[in-house]
């Protein structure tokens, strides 16, 4: 019995000598021609992304109807990003970033239930220091990207605190001369410098504490403080930000001020904005609130307009059941806008309202969200009378 085991084992070790391991080594061989590789040794690859899709529900008073959309708060994405070290202290990196969006949820409309959208969100190099901090060039976030938008609670999937992001495109009047969609009234949402081509820079972490300053566009600058910490079985997160933007894209004088990057026609815009964000650890009770104010020149001769807007969103998020937490939120925004669209004397005023449910399922890096928003449009022109909006929308987050 011991003789035929041993023979048995041998034939076996002979086979793998044999034309096996040059089959596998052909195999090899193709496997790899035919696979995505990075350029080189020395700077890692990452290949990073997600998928954010919805159902969105829309009543404006006018019509009413459902859209399958791409959720415009954290777009359907893929990137590319690397790093690689050059001594024990410094490094650097990239990071390139494509948007993918078939129906953007805050593009559709009345008319158009389909609208398609491919764009560059990042695309970006650093150098980083652990001790001296990092400096970016490039697409990519100013200093006061994300300022208005702290969240402990995981919530921001479909509650962040900006435009009303679905069925902001849809027409709110119902009688009089008011402006064409319930997004001109929200004014650019909560007023951040968001992506565009700039020098950024941010400090090391220091007790907490982030400072970060930027400049590009033409000309844009911004600077922004950050902290994160915990104590007393509170977690506490915060952002502040001013900036300036100083470019005039054209004389046509359409009375809009967007952020770099997403054109308008004003000058010497002035830009303060904050937020921040508490969660009990052990009950998982939390409370997120921001708050902005913008003034601008517009251009020609056309009166000077400002903007504040505040927001605030409470709940509860837990690990209830075991696939992940569970979050339950409501929401209030409110934006009020003094020469409106640089019409003197005429103010205007968006509420926003709503509230929802965000389910993590940790085993597929998955987020299920269900959500409802009211929007109340008002203004003080006689005769201008408003619709108003009411979205509900169920949708899911994957990550990869």
């Amino acid at each position: 019995m011991l003789s035929t085991a041993v023979v048995t084992t041998n034939a076996y070790a002979a086979d793998l000598g044999g034309d096996c391991c040059a089959d596998l080594e052909e195999r090899v061989a193709e496997l790899e021609a035919t696979t995505a590789r990075k350029g080189n040794r020395k700077v890692s690859l990452e290949i990073y992304g997600q998928v954010n899709t919805a159902v969105m529900f829309w009543d404006n008073g006018r019509e009413s109807n459902a859209y399958v959309v791409d959720n415009d708060i954290s777009s359907t994405r893929f990137g590319f990003k690397g790093k690689a070290k050059i001594d024990n202290d410094w490094g650097a990196g990239f990071n390139i970033e494509v948007e993918t969006q078939s129906g953007d949820s805050n593009v559709v409309d009345e008319s158009t239930d389909d609208a398609q959208t491919i764009g560059l969100r990042i695309a970006e190099w650093y150098i980083k220091s652990e001790r001296y901090g990092k400096v970016t060039v490039g697409q990519g976030g100013f200093a006061s990207d994300g300022a208005a938008e702290v969240d402990l609670s995981g919530t921001n999937v479909i509650a962040q605190f900006d435009d009303l992001k679905f069925g902001e495109k849809l027409n709110p009047v119902a009688f009089g001369s008011g402006a064409g969609d319930y997004d001109d009234y929200t004014r650019g949402g909560n007023f951040e410098y968001n992506r565009g081509n700039r020098v950024r820079y941010d400090t090391p972490t220091i007790a907490g504490f982030v400072a970060s300053a930027a400049w590009g566009e033409d000309d844009a600058w911004d600077i922004a403080l950050r902290y994160a910490g915990e104590a007393g079985g509170f977690k506490f997160a915060a952002a502040a930000s001013y900036g300036q933007f100083s470019d005039a894209d054209s004389l046509s004088n359409d009375n809009s001020c967007e952020s770099p990057g997403l054109g308008g026609d004003c000058e010497n815009a002035k830009i303060l904005l904050g937020s921040a964000s508490i969660i009990h650890s052990a009950t998982g009770l939390f409370v997120t609130a921001a708050a902005a104010q913008r003034e601008f020149d517009n251009v020609g001769t056309a009166a000077d307009e400002e903007n504040t807007w505040w927001a605030v969103r409470g709940g509860v998020s837990r690990k209830f059941i075991t696939v992940g937490k569970t979050a339950f939120y409501a929401e209030y925004q409110n934006t009020e806008n003094e020469n409106f669209q640089g019409n003197a004397g005429e103010d205007s005023e968006i509420e926003i309202m709503g509230a929802g449910i965000v389910q993590n399922i940790d085993a597929a890096a998955m987020e299920l969200y269900l959500s409802y928003r009211h929007a109340e449009v008002d203004d003080n022109v006689v005769g201008n009378e408003f619709n108003d909006l009411d979205v509900v929308t169920a949708g899911a987050r994957i990550k990869f």
